[in-house]
């Protein structure tokens, strides 16, 4: 017995010790991130409670940290304009993404979860409204994501936005 002790003291300050070491996200969640910062621009399509309208968007990502990123989106549609807010981080504990995301509507303002998958970005959005949707970053290719969220209307999945972005 009192041999097993000092091997359990010994084992729980090894994983204290783990648990106690910064964490780092993965190569494929920090790059991500990373190719996320910088300007990008787009033209896409809202839709509204007449249908969809041209909307235009000029982003810019900003990286806070190497698990961090945050992005401002300046986007006009129909004569008006708003601005669009994400905050995105990698918790290295959850092994997820986790953010917010604010804009002038609130069922495309609210809380995100989820996960990288075959290089693009899945995510569930618990929206200010009490509705559930999702946003994705899709990779296009070198320079080129598309933006897409969708939320859940009479049982079905609705596209209420899709901005295919370029790097400026």
């Amino acid at each position: 017995m009192t041999r097993l002790l000092p091997n359990i003291a010994t084992w729980f300050a090894a994983a204290m010790m783990t648990v106690a070491l910064p964490a780092h996200a993965g190569v494929a969640e920090t790059g991500f991130l990373q190719a996320l910062a910088g300007q990008w621009v787009g033209q896409g399509r809202a839709a509204t409670s007449d249908g969809e309208t041209p909307v235009l968007c000029e982003v810019e990502g900003t990286m806070r940290s190497d698990i961090r990123v945050s992005l401002r989106a300046s986007c006009s549609a129909q004569g008006q304009s708003g601005t669009i807010g994400l905050s995105l981080y990698f918790s290295e504990m959850s092994r997820q993404f986790h953010g917010q995301i604010t804009s002038p509507v609130r069922y495309i303002s609210g809380s995100l979860v989820g996960e990288l998958a075959r290089g693009d970005l899945f995510l569930r959005l618990a929206a200010d409204d009490g509705s559930e949707g999702r946003l994705l970053f899709v990779t296009e290719g070198q320079g080129r994501v598309r933006l897409l969220v969708t939320t859940v209307v009479n049982g079905a999945n609705v596209t209420v936005f899709d901005l295919p972005l370029v790097r400026s």
